[in-house]
């Protein structure tokens, strides 16, 4: 896929973190470092998505065992 400006990725309900099943996938292939897992006591570190670094090019959807990343509209950030 090729980076789209207009879109960033989201993570859906159905990561496999959600479930305690330690997965990375997504992180690891997703070049800019966009995607981060926080350290977490007691559970699973979850996927959180820097918009600002994520340039909306998809490799993080394919990589995904659980079909749980899009992409969607990227929020406009208003003017201070």
């Amino acid at each position: 896929m090729s980076p789209s400006p207009a879109a960033v990725a989201r993570i859906k309900p159905d990561c496999l973190t959600h479930r305690n099943v330690f997965c990375r996938s997504c992180g690891e292939a997703c070049e800019p470092d966009a995607i981060r897992f926080a350290p977490a006591v007691g559970r699973i570190p979850s996927p959180a998505i820097d918009e600002d670094a994520c340039t909306g090019c998809g490799e993080c959807i394919d990589i995904c065992p659980a079909d749980a990343v899009v992409l969607k509209p990227r929020s406009i950030k208003e003017p201070l």
